[in-house]
């Protein structure tokens, strides 16, 4: 099963190092594929090299697709990741 969602970094020091680290951490958790892309940039979520050469910036936006079978629940973990990397 395929899920796809748009999503917006909203903080203020873009996805660096730490959260990237968490979120490559996160995202090895599930047994489905997840990658975020940006303009013509794809990055591999399980892999925090792969995500900091997004250089995701405050205001950027993503196309997060996640395919297999835990997708339903990796998508609500990694989005909420996002909705909680300002806080």
């Amino acid at each position: 099963m395929v899920k796809e969602a748009i999503i917006a970094i909203n903080e203020s020091n873009g996805l660096h190092a730490r959260p990237a680290a968490e979120l490559a951490a996160l995202a090895k958790r599930f047994k489905s594929c997840i990658t975020l892309t940006t303009g013509l940039k794809e990055a591999n979520a399980k892999s925090v090299i792969s995500l900091l050469t997004l250089g995701l910036k405050q205001g950027s936006v993503i196309n997060l697709k996640i395919e297999g079978e835990d997708s339903e629940e990796a998508i609500q973990e990694v989005t909420s990741f996002f909705e909680n990397m300002s806080q």
